[in-house]
């Protein structure tokens, strides 16, 4: 995997780049890292190069984290990146929900924490490359979990919606729930089971995907899915 280390500390880019690469001979996995100092430097790399890990500061010259990461999921429109921001303060987890990162770490770098990011990020990895298999006209297929932003319940039909595809085929929303990773996906209503990385938005009646969709939560569901959503949003900083 190609892994990116932006902070405009260099000695932190040192230490967290020794910790990565010491974690790959280890583990016996294949991680190249490249480094840079600013924001700036790092958008202009992203705009040319594909990256699999970012370890990102928040506070940085010229586009801080926050804008950078906006800049990656919204402009670069690129959810497959594991963006990890890194930090000497506590008190930015609610500000970057938006950019969905898969962690947050507080300085000073800890390996045993970069380690248990790197453990999530291959089995999450793994996971996700085996994807949902379901069979239509005698045909069986395989969608990865992570280019699927929800399942969607139509009398006997269910609609697979991907960022920009519907896949449909035959089947009971009950039988895929049990199915399916219970971490990434959450039910919210008899008709909707959403991948929960790809909330853009919410309220206490409706969630807004990441396509702009948006899909109301069953009274009977609210409670639990805010609970939910905001358990799995506090889950991304544990490392506080």
């Amino acid at each position: 995997m190609k892994t990116v280390i932006c902070d405009d500390e260099k000695s932190t880019c040192s230490e967290l780049e020794e910790i990565i690469l010491k974690y790959a001979k280890e583990k016996s996995v294949s991680l190249v890292t490249e480094v840079f100092y600013s924001g700036d430097t790092l958008l202009d790399y992203l705009k040319r190069e594909k990256i699999n890990i970012l370890f990102l500061d928040i506070e940085l010259p010229g586009k801080d984290g926050v804008m950078v990461g906006k800049y990656i999921r919204e402009v670069l429109e690129e959810e497959n990146i594991f963006l990890i921001y890194i930090s000497s303060k506590e008190n930015y987890a609610l500000q970057l929900f938006q950019n969905r990162p898969f962690d947050f770490l507080v300085k000073p770098i800890e390996p045993a924490k970069i380690y248990h990011v790197l453990d999530n990020i291959y089995r999450i990895s793994e996971k996700n490359s085996v994807g949902f298999e379901f069979q239509t006209q005698n045909s069986t297929y395989r969608i990865s979990y992570k280019d699927i932003l929800y399942f969607q319940s139509t009398g006997r039909k269910i609609n697979i919606v991907m960022k920009k595809e519907i896949r449909t085929f035959y089947g009971k929303l009950n039988e895929i729930e049990k199915r399916i990773p219970e971490n990434v996906f959450l039910r919210i209503h008899k008709s909707y089971l959403v991948n929960k990385n790809y909330v853009k938005e919410f309220t206490y009646e409706w969630v807004k995907m990441l396509n702009g969709d948006v899909l109301n939560i069953s009274k009977i569901n609210r409670a639990d899915v805010r609970r939910k959503i905001l358990e799995s949003a506090a889950d991304e900083f544990k490392n506080i």
